[in-house]
């Protein structure tokens, strides 16, 4: 008896499947992204450092959807991005005991940030994984 094999056809539902799971989890980072920043509890400084992870994570999760090509021009930046620290030292009577680095928030840091942001929802449109502007000519319908 014949062993039956298995053929990827390119017009199935996987990969449409996949990119649906993956907008789904960049909906959820953006969400998670606004809901951060409304959130007065937390401070300025673990905010930010909070932020780097999930618009790194969103640049990862986008960059299956995107052409090798943006993906290897806006690397470098992913990998630029870190939260900023400074040595801070701990003692007494102006001796320090030891040094210990600390979270500090940087508004150059959080413009990157959300420009970065920005830039990946702008490629994302541009591949059409993302709605149009309303008074965008390539599509034939307006918003009134």
């Amino acid at each position: 008896m014949e062993k039956p094999t298995y053929q990827r056809n390119e017009g199935s539902a996987a990969p449409f499947n996949m990119a649906i799971s993956t907008l789904m989890r960049i909906d959820k980072i953006l969400i998670d992204i606004v809901n951060l920043g409304a959130n007065p509890n937390i401070p300025k400084n673990i905010k930010q450092s909070i932020k780097v992870s999930l618009v790194k994570e969103l640049f990862s999760q986008s960059s299956a959807l995107l052409p090798v090509e943006v993906v290897e021009k806006y690397r470098p930046v992913w990998e630029s991005l870190e939260p900023y620290e400074r040595d801070i030292g701990i003692g007494s009577s102006g001796i320090v005991r030891k040094q210990e680095k600390k979270i500090i928030y940087s508004p150059e840091l959080e413009l990157k940030l959300d420009q970065f942001a920005l830039l990946i929802q702008r490629e994302l449109q541009k591949e059409k994984y993302f709605m149009p502007p309303k008074s965008d000519p390539r599509v034939g319908w307006k918003y009134d």
